[in-house]
Order: structure tokens, then C-alpha cells, then sequence
């Protein structure tokens, strides 16, 4: 009995120690790595939250950075999303360029929303919560679902949107979009995007980063300059050297560290004024952004990407906390520790 209970206590102690072990790994592993060196580039220059995706932004003087996006009360990026109403396809600026002109305010769970020349109308999340009618859409691959937002809603984005060609529908992400895993892109494995990343109806990553010095660049190499709301960046820094955030891999503002997980791949909805909901009918900026931004490696990626030229970052955020406008950015850069490669 003696030697059975000395076998039982090592055996004890040896799972517990295991255990231990385990729950180490599992701990170090599982937290994010964050640098210890940071070099100071600039400062915010501007914060905007998209509400709805696609829709227009609102500017904010200060923003909680959260695991979703930028959110102000329950103002939240991009927690809304707009869809057909007759086959469920979710729509952005896009396939439909006048998206771009619809703006969402909040005041508390009060919804606004309207567009320049349209009558504004008004509903309650509370309302939407407990009518709980939920539908399903898809963003690019991914299933995804939301909380209708009723009649009101859906009039005004028809009559905005599709000049009432098309019925739509205004989907919020309610309790039903909690848990949807960022988007991997299925051509090419970026290792720093993560299982534990999360959004609500953003595409690929919760946060955009973007710079002011290399809007001023483009802009010097436009006939007709174009603002950051061409490019939607959540996050604007301005005082550091244009097309500088390619060698970001991590930023911090105040105590929140973003971890860039990919350069920005630009696309169509570029060209599309966001207050007129027009395109620009010789394809600007993006036209010009491709003669001087376009990725040249890795091949395959560049290859991929020959039409989609760079511009800001693609983040995604491993502490979380307040930010504000004015506050100092610091980055750790991919040049200093090629580890910290995105690619």
C-alpha cells in the first residue's frame, strides 16, 4: 500500500506538472508578442469610423480601439451591412457606388441615418434586437449574419442606393456576429493574420492605417486631388515620410499595439467620390496609383496583385485601448528584424 500510494502521488505530481507545462506553453504561445524597441513616426491625425460597410465615415476626436474595429459608444465600425433583399447578396460600394454617399449616427441605441438631398429616418437597435428577425448574407467566401433593421431602414437605402431599382436591406451585427473569424485569403498564406482576430463585417482585417504624407504624394501626381475618404482608413498618421508604413510591422497609439498583418491592396471603390457616390470616369486615383505603387515581390503575390496597387496597412490588434486624435504613433519596423516580416 505504501509503494502504491508513493506511485500515486508521483503520478500525481507528474500530471500536475505536466499540466503546468501545458498551461505554460498554452499561455506563451497564445498571447501576443509584443517589441520592446519603438521608434516615434508622427502623430493621429485624424480617426473615422465607418458604421455602415461602404457608408460614409464620422470623424472622431477620440475612439476605443477594440478586438472589432474603432468604436465610440455605440458607434462601432463597420457593424453594419446592406444587402438584396430578394436573393441576400451583400452589397458595397462596389457594384454600387452610391453606397458610398449614406451616413449612420448614433446616440445611444438610437439609429440616424441619411444621405445629402434625402429626408433622414430614425429606428431603435432595441426595437431590432427584440424583433431578432436574422438573415444571412456572405462577405466575399465567408457566411455571415445580421439583425434586420426594418422598413425604414431598408426604404431609405433603396431609394439612396439604387435610386429604387433594387430593394435592399440594412442587416446590424446585433449578438449574432460575435465571433466571426477574420477572412484568410485563399491565394496567398499571410502569417500574421491570426485564429483569434476577429471582425464584424470588415473584410479582411479590423483596422486600416493609413498616412497623410502619402496622400500628399499621390495627390502631387494628381490633376485632381482626392481626400482619405477615397481610401477609408480608420486611422490617419500624419508626420511621417511618404509610403513609410510598408516597413511597420507593429504600431502603437497610447496602449493599444496594432500588428500589421498585409499592405492595403487597392481596388475600384478608390475611384468612387464618397459624398457624390460616383466614379471618376478615368479610373482615379487608382489609375495613377499603379504607376508608382504597385507590389514587385514576393512574385507570386505581385503577380496576383498587378492591377491592385498599395496603399496603408491592413492591421489587425493585439492590445487594446483608447486612441486619440494628437496622440504619438510609434513603430517597431520590419527593416530592424526581418523577422517581423508580413510576407
Amino acid at each position: 500500500m505504501e509503494m502504491l500510494d508513493k506511485t500515486t502521488v508521483g503520478v500525481g505530481v507528474g500530471v500536475g506538472v505536466g499540466a503546468a507545462a501545458v498551461m505554460w506553453a498554452w499561455r506563451r504561445f497564445s498571447s501576443p508578442w509584443i517589441p520592446s524597441k519603438w521608434e516615434e513616426v508622427g502623430e493621429v491625425g485624424e480617426l473615422t469610423i465607418y458604421p455602415i460597410k461602404s457608408g460614409l465615415g464620422v470623424s472622431v476626436n477620440q475612439a476605443e480601439a477594440t478586438e472589432y474595429g474603432l468604436a465610440r459608444g455605440t458607434l462601432e465600425d463597420r457593424a453594419f451591412i446592406a444587402m438584396t433583399a430578394d436573393d441576400n447578396r451583400s452589397v458595397s460600394g462596389r457594384q454600387l457606388p452610391r453606397m458610398t454617399m449614406v451616413w449612420l449616427k448614433m446616440d445611444g441605441d438610437v439609429v440616424s441615418m441619411g444621405a445629402d438631398g434625402y429626408s433622414s429616418v430614425t429606428f431603435d437597435l432595441s426595437d431590432v434586437r427584440k424583433n431578432h428577425k436574422v438573415a444571412e448574407t456572405k462577405v466575399w467566401d465567408q457566411q455571415v449574419k445580421g439583425i434586420d433593421c426594418g422598413e425604414d431602414a431598408a426604404r431609405l437605402l433603396t431609394e439612396v442606393v439604387t435610386e429604387g431599382k433594387t430593394k435592399l436591406r440594412l442587416l446590424y451585427r446585433g449578438d449574432v456576429m460575435n465571433n466571426r473569424v477574420a477572412r484568410r485569403l485563399e491565394y496567398y498564406n499571410f502569417p500574421k493574420i491570426l485564429d483569434t482576430d476577429r471582425v464584424f463585417y470588415a473584410e479582411t482585417c479590423a483596422y486600416l492605417i493609413g498616412c497623410e504624407s502619402s496622400l500628399q504624394d499621390l495627390n502631387s501626381r494628381l490633376e485632381v486631388p482626392v481626400t482619405m475618404g477615397n481610401f477609408r482608413a480608420n486611422i490617419i498618421v500624419k508626420g511621417s515620410k511618404p509610403s513609410d508604413e510598408d516597413d511597420w510591422a507593429y504600431v502603437k497609439i497610447g496602449k493599444a499595439v496594432f500588428r500589421t498583418v498585409k499592405p492595403c491592396q487597392r481596388c475600384i471603390l478608390t475611384t468612387v467620390d464618397p459624398k457624390t457616390g460616383t466614379r471618376h470616369p478615368k479610373q482615379e486615383p487608382l489609375r495613377t496609383l499603379r504607376t508608382f505603387r504597385a507590389l514587385k515581390e514576393p512574385a507570386k503575390l505581385a503577380k496576383v496583385w498587378s492591377t491592385s496597387p498599395l496603399m496603408g496597412i491592413s492591421t489587425g490588434i493585439d492590445v487594446t485601448g483608447t486612441v486619440a486624435v494628437g496622440d504619438k504613433v510609434l513603430v517597431a519596423r520590419i527593416s530592424q528584424n526581418p523577422k517581423l516580416t508580413i510576407f
